[in-house]
């Protein structure tokens, strides 16, 4: 069913008949009709206020009042609501009266059958009144809101129409202009205030825009009386007749957004050069924890490249290889600065190449004035050569005490050895006189027990001795690549074991200041200990590099304590049963040893002691099941004194 056939009708009506017969009329031409009738005053007043009809059908008398106040009463409630008059016995011109109330039509009721065509006249009638309304309201609401968008956006329009050279401002360009809103609009006031150059370029462009119906914009500066404006001019031509066009355009006071953009652009500057010249590594993230913005310093103590990662959650991305405890610690501080507390936290880095490095991290918020969380920073500090110089600084003083206290102690059980071992000796001389007793015979293998314990013992205490005189060697220049030569000839001599020895030591010599004893401790050690780690291995291998590297070039970079320039690296690699992570950083504190009660603890504790002392460092790789890489690092020297 069309809607527009859809009516609310309140009748005013005090004959039941002649209602029945409005209705019915207009049900018979296809109106739906949803009605009402009251014959009484009050009843009406009631009525004309409790819905929303679209047309009043009125009887001209009724009991206590007529269609004069009906015409009065529905005009208050909705001026353009229809009111059709239907009665009998009223002069013509009383009908035109009351038309010229505000009824709609006349009719007597013995004309009803031309009611349906009344009824959609005026509801047409009344639709085109009402979309008019609509479209006026609209257009005078778009030119309110026109009007103060200009005041707002400090933007004026202005029109000329040629030949007739009529020109209109709008309010907003008397306002920029300094006029008051009586001159006459002219656009030879607006030149006025220009400069004599910028005056001849804009009179250049209005011809040239007047010739050939195209846009210009350029920014002038108008000398106005309430001082000089900097103004954005936006000019078009359109030609409507053969000899009838216009020119449309618009005058933007960009003073005060020239000062804010300037302010702006300062500001900008000001927080890239702070942003990214701090040495801190500075994370910006939104509020779920994404990486916004990265400075360079992020850039280049994670080694991550901005377009990377930039939109990725920061802990699933930056610290996803980073270990468990330190995942939680990150965590929890994202939590507190969502709450605008800030948090401080010590967390592990591992690059890509599986360096480690340490970072100082701090949580907080950036607020709006009104106190809105709006970004989430995270400040890092490197304090990887922190780390690594306090643990060889404990490393050190471990050392120090521990070879002073192993001193005293070797020192007086040496003391104790010495009888000990002259006695065993005396006894093998004079037993060996007495062969033919049975009693001494028996006691034999029990002397010579004890003569290869105080042997081990001497051996150990020798270690120990060696041990805690670190301090006390003497350096002298030598080609590490001649002592590496001889220590491998004695392996090959000396090793029972099927191990395939591979070795690229270079051709240039390799000079660096030891102790050539003291070198040659540290490679029987590593020797020894590779001996140790291929006894179940089927193919055993042992690998052998030397080779000179740049300190920023290679691992080295990550120790805080490394100065020189060059160094000689010694890589000595077996594919033994390897070390376990749990333990790799222990291996090198004195009497910590994975031999059981073969070992003493102390091969590797005197290495590290030795090439520290000489200004150098040695490093650890290990797998289980994949064997043990020492990467050993010398000062290196240019040539021999």
């Amino acid at each position: 069913m069309d809607s527009q056939k859809k009516l609310n009708i309140l009748v005013v009506e005090d004959s039941v008949a002649s209602y029945k017969a409005i209705v019915s009329v207009l049900q018979n031409f296809g109106f739906v009709i949803n009605s009402e009738r009251v014959e009484w005053k009050a009843e009406f007043d009631k009525k004309i206020s409790e819905n929303n009809w679209d047309m009043i059908i009125s009887d001209f008398y009724l009991p206590d009042f007529d269609g004069k106040y009906v015409i009065s009463r529905v005009k208050e409630y909705d001026p353009d609501l229809p009111i059709i008059l239907i009665t009998e016995f009223i002069p013509e011109e009383s009908a035109s009266e009351y038309l010229n109330l505000g009824a709609s039509e006349f009719l007597p009721k013995s004309s009803i059958i031309k009611l349906p065509f009344v009824v959609n006249r005026e509801l047409e009638a009344a639709r085109l009144k009402q979309s008019q309304k609509k479209a006026w309201e609209m257009l005078v609401h778009g030119e309110e809101i026109l009007t103060r968008s200009q005041k707002i956006s400090h933007l004026g329009h202005f029109e000329v129409i040629f030949p007739e050279n009529n020109t209109l401002w709008s309010l907003e360009l008397y306002r920029i202009l300094g006029y008051e809103f009586s001159e006459v609009p002219l656009m030879e006031k607006v030149w006025s205030l220009l400069d004599a150059d910028e005056k001849s370029i804009i009179q250049s462009i209005w011809k040239q825009v007047m010739n050939e119906n195209i846009s210009k914009e350029l920014v002038l500066h108008l000398n106005t009386k309430v001082g000089r404006k900097k103004v954005n001019l936006w000019l078009e031509a359109e030609r409507f007749e053969e000899n009838r066009f216009r020119i449309f355009g618009t005058i933007h006071d960009i003073t005060d957004l020239s000062s804010l953009e300037n302010s702006i652009q300062l500001n900008e500057q000001l927080f890239k050069g702070i942003f990214n010249n701090s040495s801190q590594a500075i994370f910006l993230l939104d509020l779920q924890g994404h990486i916004i913005r990265m400075n360079r310093n992020a850039i280049l103590s994670f080694e991550r490249n901005e377009a990377d990662v930039q939109g990725l959650e920061l802990i699933s991305s930056i610290f996803s290889d980073s270990n468990e405890d330190s995942i939680k610690k990150l965590t929890y501080g994202m939590k507190l600065a969502l709450k605008n507390q800030t948090f401080e936290v010590l967390v592990s880095y591992k690059l890509n190449d599986g360096r480690e490095k340490y970072f100082d991290c701090d949580f907080y918020s950036l607020n709006d004035p009104n106190g809105k969380i709006l970004y989430i920073v995270l400040e890092a500090k490197d304090i990887t050569e922190k780390i690594v110089l306090e643990r060889a600084y404990a490393q050190a003083q471990k050392l120090e005490a521990l070879g002073t206290f192993a001193g005293g102690i070797a020192h007086d059980f040496n003391n104790l050895l010495t009888p000990m071992m002259a006695y065993i000796s005396f006894l093998n001389q004079e037993w060996s006189k007495n062969e033919s007793n049975d009693i001494i015979q028996k006691s034999m293998p029990a002397i010579e027990g004890i003569s290869k314990s105080l042997e081990r013992a001497k051996n150990l205490i020798q270690q120990i001795l060696t041990y805690s005189k670190i301090d006390h060697s003497t350096s002298n220049q030598l080609d590490l690549k001649d002592q590496l030569l001889q220590v491998m000839n004695e392996f090959r001599f000396a090793s029972k074991n099927q191990i395939s020895l591979f070795t690229d030591l270079g051709e240039e010599p390799a000079f660096i200041e030891a102790d050539p004893i003291q070198i040659f401790q540290i490679l029987s050690n590593l020797y020894e200990n590779s001996i140790f780690a291929l006894q179940e291995i089927t193919n055993p291998k042992i690998t052998i590099r030397l080779e000179k590297v740049s300190y920023e070039k290679s691992d080295l970079f990550q120790i805080g304590f490394m100065r020189n320039t060059e160094y000689w690296k010694l890589s000595f690699e077996d594919n033994g049963t390897g070390i376990p992570k749990e333990i790799l950083d222990k291996i090198f504190d004195p009497f910590f040893t994975t031999k059981g009660g073969k070992g003493t603890g102390l091969g590797l504790s005197i290495i590290y002691g030795i090439i520290v002392k000489m200004g150098g460092t040695i490093l650890a790789e290990s797998s289980p099941g994949k064997g043990t890489k020492f990467d050993l690092y010398f000062p290196a020297w240019k040539a021999m004194l």
